[in-house]
Protein backbone atom coordinates (compact mmCIF):
# COMPACT_ATOMS: atom_id res chain seq x y z
CA UNK A 1 0.00 0.00 0.00
CA UNK A 2 1.40 3.32 -0.97
CA UNK A 3 1.91 5.91 1.76
CA UNK A 4 0.00 8.89 2.05
CA UNK A 5 1.37 12.27 1.65
CA UNK A 6 0.98 15.21 3.82
CA UNK A 7 -1.45 17.87 2.78
CA UNK A 8 -0.81 21.04 3.96
CA UNK A 9 -2.77 24.34 3.56
CA UNK A 10 -1.46 27.97 3.25
CA UNK A 11 -3.10 30.35 5.33
CA UNK A 12 -4.23 32.12 2.11
CA UNK A 13 -5.99 29.51 0.94
CA UNK A 14 -7.97 28.49 3.98
CA UNK A 15 -8.86 32.21 3.71
CA UNK A 16 -9.92 32.32 0.00
CA UNK A 17 -12.39 28.91 1.33
CA UNK A 18 -13.58 30.79 3.91
CA UNK A 19 -14.47 33.44 1.86
CA UNK A 20 -16.22 31.14 -0.80
CA UNK A 21 -18.11 29.42 2.06
CA UNK A 22 -19.54 32.62 3.18
CA UNK A 23 -20.34 33.52 -0.73
CA UNK A 24 -22.12 30.39 -0.84
CA UNK A 25 -23.75 30.16 2.23
CA UNK A 26 -25.63 33.11 2.15
CA UNK A 27 -28.05 31.29 0.11
CA UNK A 28 -27.69 28.10 1.28
CA UNK A 29 -25.67 26.52 4.23
CA UNK A 30 -26.21 22.82 3.07
CA UNK A 31 -24.77 23.76 -0.58
CA UNK A 32 -21.64 25.36 0.85
CA UNK A 33 -20.91 22.65 2.97
CA UNK A 34 -21.69 20.46 0.09
CA UNK A 35 -19.22 22.45 -1.99
CA UNK A 36 -16.37 22.71 0.32
CA UNK A 37 -16.30 19.14 1.27
CA UNK A 38 -15.94 18.85 -2.22
CA UNK A 39 -13.09 20.72 -2.75
CA UNK A 40 -11.62 18.99 0.55
CA UNK A 41 -12.33 15.34 -1.50
CA UNK A 42 -10.63 16.72 -4.36
CA UNK A 43 -7.88 17.87 -2.33
CA UNK A 44 -7.65 14.38 -0.73
CA UNK A 45 -7.11 12.15 -3.78
CA UNK A 46 -4.07 14.09 -3.80
CA UNK A 47 -2.36 12.64 -0.76
CA UNK A 48 -1.88 9.52 -3.24
CA UNK A 49 -1.76 10.86 -6.76
CA UNK A 50 -0.03 14.18 -6.11
CA UNK A 51 0.43 14.63 -9.86
CA UNK A 52 -3.08 13.77 -10.94
CA UNK A 53 -3.64 17.29 -12.09
CA UNK A 54 -1.35 19.32 -14.86
CA UNK A 55 0.73 21.87 -14.61
CA UNK A 56 -1.42 25.22 -14.91
CA UNK A 57 -2.21 26.42 -18.09
CA UNK A 58 -1.34 30.11 -16.77
CA UNK A 59 2.49 31.15 -17.59
CA UNK A 60 3.11 32.89 -14.30
CA UNK A 61 2.09 29.57 -12.37
CA UNK A 62 3.53 27.06 -14.64
CA UNK A 63 6.83 28.24 -14.16
CA UNK A 64 6.75 28.30 -10.59
CA UNK A 65 6.08 24.90 -10.76
CA UNK A 66 2.49 24.76 -9.37
CA UNK A 67 -0.09 22.32 -10.69
CA UNK A 68 -3.67 23.26 -10.80
CA UNK A 69 -6.59 20.93 -10.76
CA UNK A 70 -10.05 21.88 -10.93
CA UNK A 71 -13.23 21.58 -9.34
CA UNK A 72 -16.71 22.54 -10.45
CA UNK A 73 -16.37 26.56 -10.88
CA UNK A 74 -13.16 26.68 -8.85
CA UNK A 75 -9.21 26.14 -9.85
CA UNK A 76 -7.38 24.56 -6.85
CA UNK A 77 -3.72 25.96 -7.01
CA UNK A 78 -0.99 23.46 -5.21
CA UNK A 79 2.96 22.40 -5.08
CA UNK A 80 4.62 19.08 -4.42
CA UNK A 81 7.65 19.08 -3.35
CA UNK A 82 9.51 16.81 -0.78
CA UNK A 83 6.98 14.47 -0.47
CA UNK A 84 3.96 17.05 0.16
CA UNK A 85 1.12 19.06 -1.36
CA UNK A 86 1.23 22.45 0.12
CA UNK A 87 -2.29 23.69 -1.35
CA UNK A 88 -1.67 27.68 -1.84
CA UNK A 89 -4.91 28.73 -3.83
CA UNK A 90 -8.13 28.40 -4.62
CA UNK A 91 -9.88 30.53 -6.83
CA UNK A 92 -12.66 30.68 -9.23
CA UNK A 93 -11.78 29.65 -12.66
CA UNK A 94 -12.90 33.03 -14.42
CA UNK A 95 -10.63 34.77 -12.28
CA UNK A 96 -7.15 35.53 -13.84
CA UNK A 97 -5.06 33.32 -11.47
CA UNK A 98 -1.87 36.07 -12.14
CA UNK A 99 -4.16 38.50 -10.34
CA UNK A 100 -3.57 36.38 -7.33
CA UNK A 101 -0.46 36.58 -4.81
CA UNK A 102 0.91 32.97 -4.06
Amino acid sequence: MEEKLKIIWSYSALEMLGKLYEYISEHSEEAADKYINGIYASVKKLEQHPESCAPCRNPKLRTAGYRCCKYKNHIIVYEFINNEVEILAVIHSKRNPSDIKI
